[in-house]
């Protein structure tokens, strides 16, 4: 009968839940599959050095393979057949994942058990048409492959949010600059925290992405004026550069956006204390500040990729020509305007039905003098 005592009275509660939870996970790590923990081994560093997949695509992969491994009991792979194969996807779906986790989750297993069959030891063990049962309904492909609505913000909930933040102290100056930087650039955070200062050329408003030297998508090369999208928000970042530049006395080699130095107090607790030379390891600490500093202004959360989305709702809103508008596609580091509008350029149903109204009222001369223009 328990007596209601803690049984570690000399721990902490913190540190006690912290024990539990190492303990859970040396259970699942026991129970996993060493067979399986080898091969996985082999098929990730495939995935890297010979199919040339990045890390976190990587890892995405690993994550699905778990998925089947935790629903078979962390069975043997060469146990894998058609029951398997139709009740993970059934088990899938009473999760509740989303029909784009589910499809993408499957055809990651059935890619790694594709390569698995042809391994020694595992193609007498594994039917390639067992993979096939894997498969999900036309029907079900088609909905989880099409487009989800993106919800991103208007310059003017940006404005407000920027207009909220205070810049009193090093801190609260960085993250009110990194926040109208991404406004006006439409950099994503992988890139932004890989900057350093050399890669802003003030006197051109332009931003280097080098690959080399920056964490860019894909490896490519991204040249990137800033947007007109508001004076004072090119204000904010030109004087942090300039605050970095002569009050830190920051160098070239130095980041762009510094992470956050830390201290001790008087308690000997960690505190925040100024900027320090060093990149973020992530963009893990950017998305938290975007997050905090919408909620601070009364509004919902929007991650710094929203913000591609709101630069694309402006190109619209703007009728830029067709040569602004591929300018502006190229500056988001776009290989075509087709990616632009395909993937960032769906309209509001607003903005469709207004458009769709307006052209029924269209004269067709009207038309051919729109022609000439383009055609000039």
């Amino acid at each position: 009968m328990s007596t209601g005592k803690v049984k570690y009275p000399w721990i902490s509660a913190k540190r006690l839940a912290a024990k539990r939870s190492e303990t859970e996970k040396g259970m699942v790590m026991a129970k996993r599959h060493p067979d399986n923990e080898r091969i996985k081994h082999q098929y990730f560093e495939f995935l890297k050095q010979a199919d040339g997949k990045s890390d976190q695509t990587i890892r995405q992969i690993e994550k699905a393979i778990l998925r089947f491994e935790e629903f078979s009991g962390f069975s043997g792979f060469k146990s894998f057949g058609q029951k398997q194969a139709i009740g993970f996807k059934n088990a899938l779906v009473k999760k509740e994942l989303a029909p784009s986790t589910i499809l993408s989750t499957v055809n990651a297993l059935k890619r790694f058990l594709g390569w698995l069959a042809l391994q020694p030891g595992y193609k007498s063990r594994i039917n390639a048409n067992d993979i096939n049962y894997l498969s999900l309904s036309e029907k079900d492909t088609r909905a989880a492959s099409a487009p989800a609505d993106k919800k991103y913000p208007s310059l003017q909930m940006i404005d407000k949010v920027v207009a909220n933040m205070p810049d009193k102290t090093p801190i609260e100056k960085r993250d009110r600059a990194l926040i109208a930087f991404t406004v006006i650039t439409g950099i994503r955070d992988g890139a932004l925290v890989s900057l350093k200062l050399k890669h802003f050329d003030p006197d051109r408003k332009l931003v280097l992405q080098n690959p080399l030297e920056v964490s860019t998508k894909f490896g490519k090369r991204i040249d990137t004026f800033l947007f007109p999208l508001g004076y004072g928000l090119e204000e904010i970042f030109l004087s942090w550069v300039q605050y970095l530049r002569e009050e830190q006395l920051y160098g070239d080699h130095d980041p762009l956006f510094p992470k956050t130095a830390v201290g001790h107090d008087e308690n000997d607790c960690f505190i925040a204390n100024g900027l320090s030379r060093e990149h973020w390891a992530n963009a893990s600490p950017v998305r938290t500040i975007f997050k905090e500093a919408f909620r601070a202004a009364g509004l919902p959360p929007f991650t710094p990729h929203s913000f591609r989305h709101m630069i694309v709702s402006e190109m619209y809103a703007r009728k830029l020509s067709i040569a602004e508008f591929k300018a502006w596609s190229q500056n988001l580091g776009h290989a075509g305007a087709m990616m632009t509008l395909t993937s960032y350029g769906k309209l509001s149903l607003e903005e469709q039905g207004e458009l769709v109204r307006k052209a029924g009222s269209f004269k067709p001369d009207d038309l051919i003098e729109q022609i000439r223009k383009l055609v000039q």
